[in-house]
């Protein structure tokens, strides 16, 4: 039997904080949300809750987690009192499902006759079994959520049959169907600019944590130009998410939310959170030099990483002329053989090592992430990582455990060879907690190096260039004084337990 309902209001919610036990809290705009109610506004009521919008701080019963956020009370208000017809819920991370598993028994509890929706990377590689277990819930959007969340909503309301819907998983007497996810949208300028308006901006201005942590200033925003990544990574499951596809906005496009968030909201800087943002090299040189022809007065930086293979010298110009302040870089690792045959990621680092000495030479700062741990991979090539990093002297580092993400060929081989702990949990899945075992290291020795090294690292940096460290990370600590000393005193507790 198929559900009869008018749809009048949508409300949408980004699940409470959570995070590693005194590590910093976000308080970054809901990008996946603003778009999704930027395209349903056009036919129903929607409000958009982030549930994040609230600094405040609650330990997990085992001490392990910290929440922050609306409680679920203060939530069940402000659900009671917009009265919504059906609730969306993202969880963009598997550590957050149990979070949201909780939220849809509270929406339930309140009123069962809501539909109540999910979404995200989680319930996206996980739809069959949640959508059998997890009777709350209703429906399962998969991946790319915006034309099949709007159509359904449309089906629902108009008493179509939705059953035939593309990447949607759902129950009709008792039986769960998962539709696979293989339309996507061809062209993204058809999708409006996210619903900014929506969301609690003066809370993002006021707390100012976005993704980067780092900032110029207060009035940021996420941009994303396009989707996808075409290479393959093993640890990483957004080529999955996103159909192994690279589909980019037209420049335009791009540069006319810059100038909206300029003129409507006073943003005076960008975060670029693209995946891949540099890879069609001439588009992102027709953006570089579209803010300077628009006269845009904004500063920008790469939080998500940049493929450091796509950069140029020619290109670095534009980026600095057109307000960049800071390249964050993707290596992964410093360790050639891991590159090529554990990874899997195009990096040559030589180039690499060449081309951060061009980024620093133009007085930009310049960041990268490394990851380390993976199955194959040895502690002297874990060690070569960190000399590596310590030879280019950045400006700041990420050291991550590999982590086994659904979706990702690293927890497909993970799970085949039996290194996955005991206690494994989709749960506990976070890029500052180990989840495995290999035949070269125990999961608490890896936790230990990365531990150790992301610490010494920044003490290093702070010794070495003061004035560069403070360049980065001044508004940072003035803004959050007491959270930046907590993060720090959480790794040491950390250190000091193992």
């Amino acid at each position: 039997m198929l559900i009869n309902k008018k749809i009048k209001k949508v409300m949408l919610i980004f699940p409470p904080g959570k995070v590693v036990k005194g590590h910093f809290h976000h308080a970054d705009m809901p990008l996946g949300l603003a778009y999704l109610a930027s395209v349903i506004r056009r036919d129903f009521e929607v409000k958009i809750l982030d549930g994040r919008a609230k600094f405040n701080t609650r330990l997990s019963e085992n001490k392990k987690w910290e929440y922050f956020g609306f409680t679920e009370e203060e939530i069940a208000w402000q659900i009671k009192e917009y009265g919504p017809d059906v609730i969306g819920i993202t969880c963009l991370f598997s550590y957050l499902y149990e979070d949201v598993k909780s939220l849809c028994a509270l929406v339930k509890k309140i009123d069962p006759a809501i539909l109540l929706v999910i979404g995200g990377v989680h319930p996206t590689y996980l739809a069959e079994d949640i959508i059998s277990k997890n009777r709350d819930v209703d429906f399962i959007v998969l991946a790319e959520g915006e034309d099949t969340f709007r159509r359904l909503l449309l089906d629902i309301d108009s008493k179509r049959d939705y059953r035939y819907l593309d990447g949607l998983a759902f129950r009709v007497n008792g039986k769960s169907c998962v539709n696979p996810k293989r339309k996507f949208i061809d062209d993204l300028d058809k999708i409006p600019l996210p619903a900014y308006d929506l969301l609690p901006l003066k809370f993002y201005e006021k707390n100012a944590v976005p993704f980067s942590i780092t900032f110029k200033s207060k009035k940021n925003a996420p941009v994303m130009t396009s989707r996808g990544c075409p290479f393959e990574c093993v640890f990483c499951a957004t080529r999955n998410y996103w159909a192994n596809r690279y589909r980019t906005r037209s420049v335009g496009n791009v540069l006319d939310e810059i100038e909206y968030l300029v003129n409507n909201f006073g943003i005076k800087e960008i975060q670029f959170i693209d995946d891949n943002l540099t890879y069609n090299q001439e588009r992102a040189e027709q953006i570089f030099k579209g803010i300077i022809e628009r006269k845009l007065d904004i500063r920008w930086n790469t939080p998500n990483g940049l493929a450091v293979w796509t950069l140029k010298e020619e290109m670095l110009e534009l980026m600095k002329e057109s307000g960049c302040y800071e390249i964050t870089v993707a290596f992964e690792s410093g360790a050639q053989e891991v590159l090529n045959k554990i990874i899997k990621k195009p990096v040559n680092l030589e180039r690499g090592a060449e081309m951060v000495e061009k980024i620093k030479r133009l007085g930009l700062l310049v960041s990268a992430y490394f990851i380390v741990g993976f199955p194959a991979e040895t502690k002297k090539q874990i060690l070569q990582t960190f000399e590596f990093a310590d030879k280019l002297d950045l400006d700041g580092a990420g050291f991550f455990m590999a982590t086994p993400t659904p979706g990702s060929d690293l927890y497909r081989i993970c799970k085949e060879n039996g290194y996955l702990k005991k206690d494994f949990s989709f749960e506990n899945i976070e890029y500052n907690l180990p989840n495995y075992n290999t035949e070269n290291f125990q999961s608490h020795q890896l936790e230990q190096l990365v531990l150790k090294k992301f610490n010494s690292y920044l003490t290093r940096i702070f010794l070495r260039h003061p004035i560069r460290f403070l360049k980065k990370y001044l508004r940072m600590f003035l803004a959050h004084p007491v959270m930046s000393l907590r993060t720090t005193m959480s790794d040491v507790e950390r250190l000091l337990l193992k």
